[in-house]
């Protein structure tokens, strides 16, 4: 029945007499009335209906899953690599977030369970460098237990420079890993956590009513929480890191400070023993400290840019092997930079003038004589200047080129990266990229040395003096990147590093650091690695693979170093069953491992909560040939899960979680290294991480 133009209507040849009438509309409460309908005439009944809410269906909207490489709004193209922080969290492959083993896989790779720092296309870990927020850091990397140094509540979005790195990034033969910091918010946040391996804290929000804002991150580890108080061999000491960052507007342009720092302190137990009888400890200790400040004006289509720093590291190692060893290694830098960039239609063009000064000081000296057995100080300064180019070549070409001129060690040293890249369609981009490096500092820890395990410091020494060369690398690299679908990336590169100039110490030492000289000598690795992800509403998978010949030269021989696995696989996965729950699982798997032997006394256990904490003690030397001891496969699959909360505390909403890792499920014996018994030639592996629980804790936000 339809009604007029007042919602009126009628109904005719209705029987006198009592009737029901009801009356019913979407949106209202129904109501029924009696009706006495008379014999003749007509009634007239007007009624009200009053509106009532109806409750619909829930309808769950769900981003995919951030997963490297498929995240929403990343424009990063292979063959470099960026990941966001909300994707780290989600990497299968981590027991607790960390940026920088977030970057690992393929071309980009970190040793299993203990790493001693990032190698990228092969090279040594010295020769990858580290900027927060434009900033450079020098070591940032803690251990036992935890290894990247920079709180992943602080951070927002990390990316690693390899094939074109920015001419005006520090001087680095393999790449630079930079990392933003998270924007302060209009109101205050806090998130942190707490784990059995650390806790940690971030806060961030305004000041005042001027449109600045700060953050603050603290973070403190425990390698010894668990550990039995009376036995030796667990490692002792603490881990700490701090991020501070001011935001805020300064003539007419935007003005940022930051303030970072870092410590450890590891103590482990020598086989040796004091005149007292009690055990000699080896100790190492190291820190980081950056402060900066940038200020950027945009004036039209020009951006105009001033950074200044100053950024050192220092380490001091006590080792025990006879007699103490004691090592010293400091660095201390200074630096401005000025950047002038233009864009326009397509293109845009960088101009700038880089000025550092950077000093380091190098000494070991034994415990019983005053005089040291190797005492190097340096004077490095350095003045760069660049000009890159991005532009466009018709639709479908776009090419990156730039040039660097760096004036160190008495000489100048020219730089070249260009890049072509080809938009074949709108789901494959194909690149090719050549560039040239130089390296103004390395490092003389013995990367070959297992106490690298839980010493990773890099100990600097400027290149110019005393013998120390400027190293070059010279690399190519071709990369196809895919995206078929929404949520499905696949991505393949090739590439071929060559590298002179460089400093080894492992030739001329058995001992963990330098004691009384370096050789020098070449490195090349070719390789490749392919790389898949695929994301959806509540799943996120990966796959990672990567092949690479690494061999370094030095005189009449070469050898493979530790780093330098010839096969690295990784697979992983995380599912959300329910919205606040996720199980995880991923493989890690490496063929073609080296390693070079040790002799001595040793006792080693990988973190883990079944054995309470970390164990080293001893004095373990390197011995044999470098890298000769090929290691069997390493296989290890781990298993994750996490589930979350909500809850409403004075308003706010609060994220509470709790998650746990068990790891080696299939309790596979991989081996760390060989150890040989000098007296009866006994060969013994020295085995990694057992089955056993890693990691729980507990995390929030608000």
């Amino acid at each position: 029945m339809v009604s007029d133009s007042l919602g009126r209507y009628a109904f005719v040849d209705v029987p006198p007499g009592p009737q029901h009438l009801t009356i019913q509309r979407i949106g209202y409460a129904p109501r029924t009335l009696h009706a006495l309908v008379p014999g003749e005439g007509r009634l007239q009944i007007n009624i009200a209906v009053h509106p009532v809410p109806i409750q619909l269906t829930t309808i769950v909207v769900r981003s995919t899953v951030a997963v490297r490489g498929v995240e929403s709004g990343d424009s990063t193209s292979l063959p470099e690599r960026g990941i966001s922080m909300a994707a780290v969290r989600n990497d299968p492959l981590l027991a607790e977030p960390d940026g920088l083993l977030g970057l690992g896989g393929g071309e980009v790779v970190a040793s299993p369970e203990t790493p001693s720092g990032v190698h990228v296309r092969g090279g040594a870990s010295d020769q990858t460098q580290y900027l927060l927020d434009g900033i450079p850091v020098f070591s940032p990397y803690h251990a036992a237990g935890t290894f990247s140094a920079w709180n992943p509540d602080a951070l927002e979005r990390l990316q690693v420079s390899s094939a074109s790195p920015s001419p005006d990034f520090p001087d680095a033969l393999s790449g630079t890993v930079s990392a933003v910091t998270r924007a302060p918010g209009s109101v205050t946040r806090m998130q942190g956590g707490m784990s059995t391996t650390q806790a940690r804290m971030a806060l961030d929000g305004p000041l005042g009513r001027s449109g600045a804002g700060y953050l603050l991150s603290f973070r403190t580890g425990f390698p010894a929480v668990l550990a039995p108080r009376h036995e030796a061999s667990y490692l002792k000491g603490d881990t700490h890191d701090l991020i501070a960052k001011v935001a805020a507007t300064a003539l007419g342009g935007s003005l940022r400070f930051l303030l970072y720092d870092a410590g450890n302190s590891i103590v482990s137990t020598a086989a040796a023993r004091g005149t007292d009888g009690r055990p000699l400890r080896n100790s190492f200790t190291w820190s980081s400290r950056s402060l900066g400040a940038q200020w950027a004006l945009r004036t039209g289509t020009a951006v105009v840019r001033l950074q200044t720093w100053t950024a050192s590291s220092d380490a001091e190692a006590i080792w025990i092997v006879g007699v103490p060893l004691g090592m010293t290694g400091e660095r201390h830098d200074e630096g401005v930079l000025a950047v002038v960039e233009q864009s326009g239609a397509g293109s845009s063009t960088n101009a700038g003038l880089r000025i550092e000064r950077s000093h380091t000081n190098y000494r070991v000296a034994p415990g019983d004589s005053g005089g040291p057995t190797l005492d190097l100080r340096g004077r490095t300064p350095v003045a760069t200047i660049f000009l890159q180019h991005e532009g466009s070549l018709g639709s479908r070409l776009a090419t990156h080129v730039a040039l660097s001129a760096a004036s160190a060690a008495g000489a100048l040293h020219l730089n070249l990266q260009t890049q072509v890249r080809w938009q074949l369609s709108d789901v494959l981009e194909l690149s090719g990229t050549y560039a040239r490096s130089h390296q103004f500092s390395q490092s003389l820890r013995n990367s070959e040395s297992v106490v690298g395990n839980i010493f990773p410091a890099d100990l600097y020494v400027g290149a110019g003096a005393y013998g120390v060369p400027v190293a070059r690398n010279d690399r190519g690299v071709l990369a196809a990147d895919y995206r078929p679908l929404p949520g499905l990336r696949l991505g393949a590169q090739g590439y071929l590093s060559h590298s002179t100039g460089l400093l080894l110490v492992a030739p001329q030492t058995d001992q963990p650091f330098a004691t009384d000289g370096f050789a020098t000598g070449s490195g090349t690795a070719p390789g490749f690695s392919l790389d898949a992800a695929l994301s959806g509403a509540r799943y996120g998978l990966l796959a990672r693979y990567g092949w690479q010949r690494v061999r370094v030269k030095h005189a009449d021989s070469s050898y493979t170093p530790g780093y330098g696995t010839n096969q690295l696989l990784e697979l992983g996965g995380i599912v959300f069953p329910t919205a606040t729950s996720s199980v995880r699982l991923g493989l890690t798997g490496g063929l073609g491992r080296h390693a070079t032997g040790i002799t001595g006394a040793f006792e080693w256990e990988a973190c883990n909560l079944l054995d309470r904490g970390c164990e080293f003690s001893g004095d373990p030397q390197t011995t044999g040939a470098i890298g000769a001891v090929r290691l069997p496969a390493y296989l290890r699959l781990d298993l994750s899960v996490r589930k979350h909360w909500h809850l409403n505390l004075g308003g706010r909403d609060v994220t509470l979680a709790f998650f746990g890792t068990m790891t080696n499920l299939l309790g596979r014996h991989n081996v760390l290294t060989i150890a040989t018994d000098p007296v009866t030639g006994r060969r013994t592996a020295i085995e990694m991480r057992p089955r056993a629980p890693l990691v729980i804790g507990l995390d929030w936000r608000f």
